[in-house]
């Protein structure tokens, strides 16, 4: 899960004011959450046909 520290911390798991980085340990997660030290970060899912060009849409590469 992306959290995003809300204030500064240190132990197993350490994080800076304002840090967004990836966590999977469940108790740990937990545990901040509880303290109020971390936020989710809501990912947005990018879409599905990413990196293909739009149909109907032509390049003028060639002109």
């Amino acid at each position: 899960m992306k959290i995003k520290a809300l204030v500064s911390f240190a132990g197993a798991f350490s994080m800076h004011k304002g840090e967004v980085k990836e966590c999977s340990d469940k108790a740990t997660l937990q545990d901040l959450l509880k303290a109020g030290y971390i936020e989710k970060v809501k990912v947005q899912k990018q879409e599905a046909n990413m990196g293909e060009p739009e149909k109907g849409v032509k390049s003028d590469a060639n002109n």
